[in-house]
């Protein structure tokens, strides 16, 4: 008897030590855990923050300011002349003909160079500087279906296997460039999937399948607007994308063969002037 009540009564100092066991850290799980969410909520605020000043882009573009001047013009001021103009008759008297003039008068109007002050209004070409945060160059827009299920299947077929950022980038505008013929029209018509399906579009649908693929794989990627002047030397107006790759921005032209990611051939890029930078095209 005594030897089962020590054993009755270890067991149930066993038992209560188990629960005192399973109990007592129950309650600092619970305080580790509320620890852990707050400082990890910490941390991604913190992160969220960094991440928010680090991806801040900057782009340049040019655009012309109007301004007054007051300058010299020349013009010719008209005036009124009184001019005599004689008629010489012939008539004969005494054997001989003899000459008389008669007169009449005349005006006329002539011309004198003069000056003047004049206002006019000039434009001066400035370069300015913008800024957008990486986010808005993701998003899905109207005429870029980044969501779309041909985009995004076409977008992870297209990059698979690609080892870095820059290949997937260059995959992506390869495919377009060869894969889409150029057509002309202007403004958008057909957007990202309409182009897919057709096979040809202008510069508008060209960028807008071109970022729509490049955003559906990750890729920032934005529209540049601009006149530009062509291999023909005849000027127009144009649009391309832009690759964001590693820090840097890539010039993307899918609308000539001759045109590489980041080069461009059939125009010239010195000489662009650059109307507007989008996330979403607005034409």
């Amino acid at each position: 008897m005594n030897g089962g009540g020590k054993i009755k009564r270890h067991s149930i100092l066993a038992l209560l030590l188990l629960l005192g066991v399973v109990v007592l850290p129950a309650g600092d799980v619970n305080a580790a855990e509320s620890n852990l969410t707050s400082s990890t909520t910490g941390n991604t605020s913190a992160a969220y923050t960094k991440a928010s000043a680090s991806t801040t882009v900057n782009y340049t573009y040019h655009e012309y300011v109007p301004y007054k001047v007051r300058v010299k013009v020349s013009y010719l001021k008209p005036y009124r002349v009184k001019v005599k103009k004689a008629t010489r008759t012939y008539y004969y008297r005494k054997g001989k003909y003899r000459v008389r003039y008669t007169y009449a008068y005349t005006y006329v109007t002539r011309y004198k160079k003069t000056y003047r002050w004049v206002t006019e209004t000039r434009y001066r070409k400035v370069t300015r500087v913008g800024y957008a945060e990486l986010s808005d160059y993701l998003k899905e827009t109207d005429n870029c279906q980044v969501s779309d299920e041909e985009i995004s299947s076409l977008s992870s077929n297209l990059t698979s296997g690609c080892n870095s950022t820059y290949d997937k980038a260059v995959r992506i505008f390869n495919w377009v460039r060869d894969s889409i013929d150029y057509s002309f029209y202007y403004n958008t018509r057909k957007g990202a999937v309409g182009t897919l399906h057709s096979g040809s579009a202008n510069c508008c649908d060209h960028t807008h399948l071109l970022v729509a693929l490049a955003r559906a794989s990750g890729i920032p990627a934005r529209y540049m607007h601009g006149n530009c002047v062509f291999r023909s030397g005849n000027t127009y107006g144009h649009v391309w994308g832009q690759l964001y790759v590693n820090g840097r921005w890539y010039d993307a032209d899918a609308t000539s063969f001759s045109n590489a990611l980041g080069t461009v051939n059939n125009w010239d890029r010195s000489s662009a002037f650059i109307k507007g930078v989008y996330a979403e095209l607005p034409f």
